[in-house]
């Protein structure tokens, strides 16, 4: 590592945004570019960025970095992406599999099985959204319900855009987390709605 990344590096550490900024704004379309060839997906490559950026800097008191910026971040994508495409095989195998059995109770979701899923999903969000920290639920709700942008929640809440930002990570996150038993209901339901 040079002694300009040694100095970027420290800034970040110590919580400077413009330090964060710079790497942010310095290595975000190579990462992206980079993330794509690995996952094809745009908005797929552009999400594992964000979070790789996101957890740049929620860690970076803690970052041990002994190579240089650039090839640790590179690495660090590229490990995230391998990590993405064995997470979705799996889960493209169990959601398979799942739905198979599903189908066979349920033909529609207008069933009460059905109904009573969707309740029981709907009820579980709920609760997860309800469990957020205040600034991240209220921003979570702006984006989601009331569909306002980045800048508009940004505006509303007097805050950053990059908090938004933050605040929507960390809130899809949570929700990830705690509903990831439910995926293979939801994909059925969302499959079932397009029929």
């Amino acid at each position: 590592m040079n002694e300009q990344e040694a100095l970027l590096l420290a800034q970040l550490k110590a919580g400077n945004d413009k330090a964060y900024r710079y790497l942010f704004d310095h290595f975000y379309v190579s990462l992206c570019r980079v993330a794509n060839m690995y996952v094809e997906d745009h908005f797929t490559a552009e999400n594992l960025v964000g979070d790789l950026m996101l957890t740049l800097w929620e860690q970076r008191e803690i970052l041990e970095i002994h190579t240089s910026l650039r090839a640790y971040l590179f690495t660090a994508i590229r490990r995230r992406c391998l990590n993405y495409l064995q997470e979705a095989h799996v889960t493209r195998e169990i959601s398979l599999s799942d739905d198979v059995s599903f189908i066979a109770l349920s033909e529609s979701d207008s069933t009460p099985l059905g109904t009573l899923i969707e309740k029981e999903l709907e009820e579980k969000i709920a609760c997860c959204v309800s469990e957020l920290p205040d600034e991240c639920r209220a921003v979570f709700l702006l984006s989601r319900q009331e569909q306002l942008s980045y800048d508009a929640i940004a505006t509303k809440l007097s805050i950053s855009p990059n908090t938004v930002h933050y605040h929507i990570k960390n809130a899809l996150a949570t929700l990830r987390r705690q509903l990831k038993e439910y995926l293979p209901i939801l994909i059925f339901i969302i499959a079932l709605s397009l029929l």
